[in-house]
């Protein structure tokens, strides 16, 4: 078999989520290639990602498959579009690293220990939100950049104190000694419920491809369905990754899921969980139309 290109972002993070994927490949005995694509958001770093549109992690990468150039995209998950593009589809999924929220301080301390004024910082608007609802004596300032580039500006002093997903924090130390022994505290999912999908690695190709049938060795069916029942929740409710939307699922045994789904908009916080049985679009669409209808009812209008 020929060598599969596989399309990515060049940053730290998106190069070690490739080497994730290559080693398994590595293991069935096929040689691979990086082939790097500037994003969105990667040309306009200054800019609010709510200001970027929809897509802005996985537009150019996915077009460098349709166009030929690469055989696979592979991408964190939770900055996917709810639909794939035309033409390309979900081959495989990783085995789920830790889908929870962090918090990384100068002073070693949780979000409750913080004194008051310290300066947060997070582009995510779900996160913002949350730091707004618990602690408005807090200062939230918005952080754009890769992960190594914001654990830089936190060292540098320029944030007292930042919010990034665990997962982006085990995958650098992993694959770099410099980023092993960082201190953090974990957000439990009810104090801070994570972006859907979050954790996951996702590798993307084209439908008509003999290839996906390669991929199916190396997907985790486990992560699959948390991850399907997660996105099947986000669309019920409407919303988009820069939304004020949380939700986390856990297959606890097959046909049996945990989950749990806030809105959060730094006035109110509404949260349903509970145990689900089902296939994962059943049991995120039950979740989605529970959380749907408190929204509803407290008279909010979600902006998609």
């Amino acid at each position: 078999m020929k060598k599969i290109r596989i399309a990515a972002r060049g940053s730290k993070l998106s190069r070690i989520q490739v080497r994730m994927v290559e080693e398994k490949l590595n293991k069935l005995g096929i040689e691979t290639s990086f082939v790097e694509v500037k994003t969105k958001a990667d040309l306009f770093q200054a800019s609010p990602l709510s200001q970027l549109g929809k897509g802005v992690f996985e537009k150019e990468v996915n077009q460098a498959v349709i166009n030929g150039e690469a055989d696979i995209a592979v991408h964190s998950m939770k900055d996917m579009l709810s639909e794939t593009p035309p033409g390309l589809e979900l081959y495989a999924v990783l085995k789920r690293d830790p889908p929870f929220d962090v918090l990384i301080s100068l002073s070693c301390r949780g979000l409750f220990e913080l004194e008051s004024g310290k300066v947060i910082g997070t582009s995510s608007m779900r996160r913002k939100n949350s730091i707004v609802f618990y602690r408005k004596d807090l200062l939230v300032r918005d952080l754009r950049g890769n992960i190594d580039t914001r654990l830089r500006k936190l060292f540098q002093g320029e944030y007292d104190a930042i919010i990034v997903a665990e997962a982006s924090i085990t995958r650098l130390a992993t694959y770099d000694h410099q980023y092993q022994g960082i201190n953090y505290s974990k957000f439990d999912p009810t104090l801070l419920t994570p972006e859907a999908n979050q954790g996951i690695i996702a590798i993307v190709g084209k439908s008509n491809s003999p290839l996906k049938d390669l991929f199916r060795k190396l997907n985790d069916e486990k992560t699959y369905h948390e991850a399907i029942a997660e996105r099947t929740a986000l669309n019920i409710i409407g919303g988009g990754c820069h939304s004020p939307l949380g939700v986390l699922f856990e297959e606890l045994d097959e046909g049996e899921y945990r989950g749990i789904m806030t809105f959060i908009d730094g006035r109110k916080k509404i949260t349903v969980e509970g145990i689900f049985r089902g296939k994962p679009e059943e049991v995120g669409e039950e979740l989605g139309k529970r959380l749907l209808k408190e929204i509803k009812d407290e008279g909010i209008v979600i902006k998609t």
